[in-house]
């Protein structure tokens, strides 16, 4: 059975972008606009990963995590966050949030199929 991976970003073209490199390696991508649309979607599909932006309208990257981790079907769900904001606080604040792995803009294909390919 595929691997589903949620990818949840504001932006459309990197939604598509991500998609593409992600179905690929042969996954099953499923997307959302934000935090609030991707809860609905797990709440009806299971899924096996989700990769998250941080920073999106109505529900951000750090709130859907604790969200997820609430959850206790998905307590141990890998979380990617793909995000331009690399500080230091923001790695801390989600690995808070539980985050399992914090990526940097801009990153290459092969970086981010290593880190699904760990966490799956």
């Amino acid at each position: 059975m595929e691997k589903r991976i949620l990818i949840v970003d504001d932006c459309d073209t990197t939604r598509k972008l991500l998609s593409y490199i992600i179905r690929e390696r042969g996954y099953k991508i499923i997307g959302a606009s934000n935090g609030i649309e991707a809860l609905e979607i797990m709440a009806a599909n299971p899924v096996d990963l989700v990769l998250t932006d941080l920073n999106m309208p109505q529900m951000d990257g750090f709130e859907l995590s604790r969200n997820i981790r609430a959850a206790e079907a998905y307590s141990k769900l890998p979380i990617i966050m793909v995000t331009t904001e690399a500080g230091e606080i923001d790695k801390k604040m989600g690995a808070d949030a539980g985050v399992s792995t914090f990526l940097s803009k801009p990153i290459t294909p092969q970086r981010l199929l290593y880190e699904i390919e760990k966490l799956l």
